[in-house]
């Protein structure tokens, strides 16, 4: 059964909490920080930051994003916390984000990228619907989802 999750707009409460999450060691090349990640949210009136909610607790980060440049949304960041991975919580999350972005007028497809070395991220988006779409930015693969 997957977990229910919830995407929360970020609080004073909740970003204390989300400051203090992390992904494990060899990941952390994958994933910007959630204290910079709010920073370039707070910066950046393009970017929707939400905290991850599982049970009431936060347990991750997401963030979307309507690209200036491109004029597509994409999907900036999406991160679990390392001791809540492996329990479904990143696909409901996906999921869930997925649902938004999908309801948002003139989203015809949601893109992102993701770290070469990053096989586990590839996986999961892959499984959602995501394909490769031969492009490389920033030194990250474009995958993309039809909306």
């Amino acid at each position: 059964m997957s977990p229910v999750v919830r995407l929360e707009p970020i609080t004073p409460a909740n970003r204390a909490q989300l400051v203090a999450l992390s992904v494990a060691a060899e990941q952390r090349d994958f994933v910007a920080t959630n204290a910079d990640s709010l920073c370039e949210a707070d910066g950046n009136r393009a970017c929707f930051p939400f905290a991850i909610a599982v049970d009431g607790s936060v347990v991750g980060f997401a963030m979307y994003a309507l690209d200036p440049d491109d004029g597509n949304y994409w999907i900036y960041r999406l991160m679990i916390d390392q001791r809540h991975q492996h329990r479904g919580i990143g696909r409901a999350a996906l999921a869930e984000l997925i649902a938004l972005m999908s309801a948002l007028p003139n989203c015809p497809r949601i893109v992102l990228g993701v770290e070469p070395g990053n096989s586990a991220a590839r996986a999961l988006y892959e499984s959602a619907g995501f394909v490769a779409t031969g492009e490389v930015i920033g030194g990250e693969a474009v995958m993309c989802l039809t909306c």
